[in-house]
């Protein structure tokens, strides 16, 4: 398989993924469907990751773009996702069956929180372990994409809120936001290495 093929293998399967996410996401928030079907369907969309993760590596191995800090970065990002995944999803459902003002809701809240820290302390470890500089320049601009797409959509969302024009919507969308961001700042077919090289 050549590099384009590998890319637009790699793109088409993160943008189901991404696309998928955020209709469910626009169905929640406009009240087409409720709990615990957003949260039910979120899970069964997480299967995409594997085709997903398994594309994205066979791209970048096609394009010899595969070192070791990056390989061990695709498996604790893969580890940390699934559990903030499961903490996420997991306390979405069990909320609704505590009691109010219980100890445990403080548990739930943070449980996201932890793998969170864990992606954070991810990025922080393949900067610091990555050798190559073009590979560590792909993830810092794939960063730099992540925060730009959530101030844009932050800001133009807080816009459309303050004049009643959309409802309001939870704060930790901005992770996943981010998340889209950086692996469309890293995911992105250039040709800024060829002319670097030149």
């Amino acid at each position: 398989m050549n590099a384009k093929k590998a890319t637009r293998k790699a793109l088409l399967w993160g943008a189901l993924f991404t696309l998928n996410m955020m209709l469910i996401t626009l169905a929640h928030i406009f009240d087409l469907i409720e709990q615990p079907v957003p949260l039910i369907l979120m899970a069964i969309n997480f299967v995409l990751l594997v085709p997903m993760v398994r594309a994205a590596r066979g791209a970048q191995e096609v394009k010899g773009a595969m070192s070791p800090a990056l390989r061990n970065y695709n498996r604790r990002v893969l580890i940390t996702m699934t559990l903030y995944m499961v903490a996420m999803i997991g306390g979405g459902n069990l909320y609704h069956r505590i009691e109010e003002g219980s100890p445990l809701l403080w548990l739930l809240a943070i449980a996201p929180l932890l793998p969170l820290m864990g992606m954070i302390w991810t990025m922080y470890r393949y900067y610091v372990e990555e050798t190559d500089e073009y590979l560590r320049y792909r993830a810092v601009t794939g960063s730099l994409v992540g925060l730009m797409l959530v101030l844009v959509v932050g800001t133009v969302w807080g816009f459309l809120e303050m004049y009643g024009l959309v409802p309001h919507i939870w704060n930790w969308w901005v992770f996943p936001v981010w998340a889209i961001g950086l692996a469309i700042g890293t995911c992105w077919p250039r040709g800024d290495r060829l002319e670097a090289e030149g």
